[in-house]
């Protein structure tokens, strides 16, 4: 490699960081602000979740293969797969936070039929994804994003990638990101993985590796996950930039 292409490749590493940053700071930001504001009451009351509340969801299905063939018969499509998932969402955020999720555009779920780069389908997630080639990509696809926030109803955006290398089920990086990852064996695998990833982005046990330690839980760490919440996950939820009342 010769020195002109070093420069340009550090340049380029130097640029990536520095919009992550702009992104990281603008979103905390945001977060906080959202939470001493519009979100308030929900800060200090939420766990009468009263009155109703709305989060936005858009799904982008990056890999789309043919389905495989189980015992004979053909798994449904990954299409099909994603939208249990989402019923399932929309279930528990209903029935435990009193949060209706809602399609962010006329349908939950977007099939990008664009190649999509390796580094985007085969991710290992971290706090430091943002940073990387795979974060720029999905920084570019978030749902009310434009470059800068073009919607006051702050979406939650879910990528399905080929391979989450690293994390069995799914993956979010908390408040500091407008997204969630997922693969098909994770959300076969447990009905919980999509509700748990958004409760992560939405400020519940914030960050890769934090979890509630009850089992049952809707954020335990491992099985048996489950559909229970507590008092202060629901003043946490509700008082997210992502749970608004419009």
């Amino acid at each position: 490699m010769g020195l002109w292409s070093s420069i340009k490749k550090a340049a380029k590493k130097v640029w990536r960081a520095a919009k992550a940053v702009v992104r990281v700071v603008v979103r905390a930001v945001i977060e906080i602000l959202n939470r001493v504001t519009f979100g308030l009451l929900d800060l200090v009351f939420g766990f009468f979740a009263w009155p109703r509340k709305r989060l936005r969801l858009h799904v982008f299905i990056l890999w789309s293969e043919t389905p495989p063939v189980i015992e004979g018969n053909p798994a449904p499509p990954i299409e099909q797969v994603v939208q249990d998932a989402i019923e399932v969402t929309k279930r528990i955020y209903k029935e435990r936070f009193n949060v209706d999720v809602l399609p962010y555009s006329k349908s939950f779920i977007q099939v990008i039929q664009d190649p999509v780069p390796d580094y985007a389908l085969d991710v290992s997630c971290n706090l430091g994804i943002e940073f990387t080639e795979a974060g720029e990509y999905y920084a570019g696809l978030l749902a009310g994003w434009n470059v800068i926030p073009i919607t006051g109803t702050w979406p939650v955006t879910v990528f399905v990638v080929r391979d989450l290398k690293g994390f069995d089920l799914g993956c979010s990086m908390s408040v500091i990101a407008d997204y969630v990852i997922v693969d098909r064996s994770g959300i076969e695998t447990s009905p919980i993985t999509l509700p748990h990833e958004i409760g992560h982005t939405c400020g519940l046990s914030p960050g890769p590796g934090w979890h509630d330690w009850t089992p049952g839980n809707l954020m335990y760490k491992e099985a048996p996950a489950g559909e229970n919440v507590k008092w202060f996950q629901k003043n946490l939820l509700r008082s997210s930039r992502h749970v608004q009342y419009w």
